[in-house]
């Protein structure tokens, strides 16, 4: 199996490189990043580092994985601000915004998963803790921290019972979960799933929940007005936010729209600010521009399109109802966001891999459809007072309960080693 993955591994890079040739823009960016001077190289200062000088180095895979180890840096940070941080990314949308990173003392490219590259990073960085985030697996780099005799932690986890892990002929898989020191999972069913079909040593696995929670609550307490969003609620008798949709959500709300009551008003916060989609969704729903409209045009307008990044995360305070896109494509968006806000949120219907859903689907507070007509179903019911307010307490409860799971996450990293594997 290790030879295998060793051919796969190295045909997957080669595929890389050959997109990258053939002009394809993400490709081109990963071998473009990992030539660029100091992208892969640890900085003099930290080789060697002197006498007592720790080092914790946290790897994710892109930017989605570091939005989750994010909070537990600053956690541990908070408590042992004399340790070094040195975070690696896989992808370039990781690496390219978080280059500067003020957490870490150095951000790299990982090196290529070879034996003889693995060896030598661990050998050079040194690390006292190594952290991994969600679900990489990169085989030789953990068989090099593990001989290497590196504390070595995956947090945030998210398991589900198809993965090899939990297969009969998983054996080589369960070597790879083995050499953590522990798993830091986000739900009680990560870890019975973990235990039970993978083997893992009960008292080396740690229920702490998924750090995002708590980037999310602080940026709902953060104060944020917007003029425009509040001329545009002014006059409605319920808001629903749907943010970052792509083309298949908003031929939902298109096919639903014509049916909802006149005091209904809908924002459109795309994922991608593309021109020709964002135009055509104008048109199609009579609506306004966020950047664009005038006060006269908000007060009258039932849709708005939120043509602009970086306040979605904040501007779900203006809703009554969250959409989450994604659901129709491949995979679901950020739903801890609205969550945070106590927002009764909807999506479409892939999200097995996202535990986060299933928890508030669980709760009450989250709503799966499909079809215009089970979104209308949905919309129904939650356009009645009592009912929306059961699915915005549900939602409080469940933050409430995810809250902490940084802090609960950092002190897991320091557990002392004779704690471990009881």
């Amino acid at each position: 199996m290790t030879l295998l993955y060793r051919l796969a591994t190295g045909a997957y890079f080669g595929l890389i490189r050959l997109a990258a040739g053939l002009g394809v823009g993400r490709a081109a960016a990963w071998v473009a990043g990992r030539r660029a001077p100091g992208s892969s190289q640890l900085p003099r200062h930290l080789r060697p580092r002197p006498g007592g000088e720790r080092l914790l180095w946290m790897h994710c895979a892109s930017l989605g994985e570091f939005e989750q180890g994010r909070p537990v840096l600053e956690a541990f940070t908070r408590a042992h601000p004399d340790w070094r941080i040195v975070l690696t990314f896989f992808s370039p949308s990781g690496y390219e915004r978080r280059r500067d990173e003020p957490l870490a003392d150095a951000v790299l490219y990982l090196p290529a998963d070879t034996p003889a590259r693995a060896a030598r990073w661990v050998a050079e960085l040194r690390p006292d803790v190594a952290v991994f985030v969600k679900y990489e697996f990169w085989y030789f780099h953990l068989r090099a921290l593990h001989r290497a005799g590196v504390p070595t932690f995956l947090i945030a986890a998210s398991f589900r019972p198809g993965q090899p892990f939990f297969r009969p002929w998983g054996g080589w898989w369960r070597r790879m979960l083995s050499w953590y020191a522990g798993v830091a999972v986000q739900t009680a069913a990560d870890a019975d799933l973990l235990v039970s079909a993978g083997r893992y040593p009960a008292g080396r696995v740690h229920l702490t929940g998924d750090p995002r929670m708590d980037r999310t609550l602080e940026l709902a307490a953060t104060p944020f007005t917007d003029d425009r969003l509040a001329a545009f609620i002014q006059a409605a008798e319920l808001t629903i936010m749907a943010g970052s949709v792509w083309p298949p959500d908003v031929a939902l709300w298109q096919a639903v729209w014509p049916s909802l009551p006149a005091g209904t008003r809908l924002v459109l916060a795309p994922h991608q600010l593309n021109e020709g989609e964002i135009a055509a969704w104008a048109r199609a729903f009579g609506a306004v521009r966020y950047t664009t409209a005038r006060p006269a045009d908000l007060r009258v307008a039932r849709v708005l399109v939120l043509d602009t990044i970086g306040i979605l995360s904040r501007a779900y305070r203006y809703a009554d109802v969250a959409y989450v896109g994604g659901g129709f494509r491949t995979g679901l968006h950020n739903t801890l966001e609205p969550l945070a806000y106590g927002l009764p949120v909807v999506f479409g219907p892939k999200h097995q891999k996202f535990p986060e859903a299933a928890a508030a689907i669980a709760a009450g507070g989250a709503f799966s459809v499909a079809t215009p007509d089970e979104l209308a179903t949905v919309l129904q019911r939650l356009s009645r007072g009592p009912y929306r307010e059961q699915a915005s307490a549900a939602q409080r409860d469940l933050a409430t309960r995810s809250a902490g799971a940084a802090d609960r996450t950092a002190a897991v990293l320091l557990q002392p080693a004779g704690d471990r594997g009881r």
